[in-house]
């Protein structure tokens, strides 16, 4: 029988910007860094490793019960490490997995450079961007290294919200980073088993 894990809510802090729309994915790209997510209420750091299409986050304080999230996309899989527990569950891939490292931002109307600037260890270009979303415009200030075109900085011109890549190495990364540790225990059934919304519905309804 599969034991009940609760991972409490939900997985927001891996959302690299507060907005829906897609953005134009960036060319993959191999890196290292440590990504610190600012808001008004909470500020959480993790240590990021990305290959292609696939990330891997190792938090300093577990988010919603989990220490680390890798996610492949290959497999449209993410799997949320319990390290306390020894457990693991599996879970489809939700877009606030999705690590979103693209030149421009999502919803973006306009941008205006500003200046060159030293960020980080690296020469970056600073824009103003406008983004909108249902009829709302936000302001962002948003670094881009200059070889790269890599997002290392972003912040809200309210100063409310704020994504940063510090340490940041691009670099090859292992494969076995992307790989589920051993010796874990599943916490959940496979997805191929697990019952759909529709199934509990139904179930319900025989209650």
């Amino acid at each position: 029988m599969w034991q009940r894990v609760c991972v409490l809510g939900p997985l927001v802090w891996l959302m690299s910007i507060p907005i829906g729309g897609v953005a134009q994915q960036a060319a993959a790209i191999d890196f290292s860094a440590e990504r610190i997510v600012k808001n008004e209420q909470s500020s959480v750091t993790a240590h990021v490793n990305a290959k292609d299409d696939r990330w891997r986050f190792e938090f300093m304080q577990p988010q919603g019960g989990a220490s680390i999230i890798i996610v492949r996309m290959d497999s449209r899989t993410s799997w949320l490490i319990l390290s306390k527990r020894r457990q693991y569950l599996e879970v489809p891939v939700e877009k606030d997995h999705r690590l979103v490292v693209s030149e421009r931002m999502e919803g973006e109307v306009s941008r205006e450079f500003i200046g060159d600037e030293i960020l980080n260890g690296y020469p970056t270009e600073l824009f103003e961007v406008t983004v909108a979303e249902n009829g709302v415009t936000r302001q962002y200030y948003r670094w881009v290294t200059k070889v790269q075109r890599f997002p290392v900085k972003t912040v809200s011109k309210q100063g409310r919200w704020s994504e940063e890549f510090r340490r940041l190495i691009f670099t090859e990364q292992s494969p076995f980073l992307f790989e589920l540790p051993r010796r874990l225990d599943r916490a959940n059934p496979p997805m191929e088993v697990q019952p759909s919304a529709n199934d509990m519905r139904m179930k319900e309804g025989y209650q």
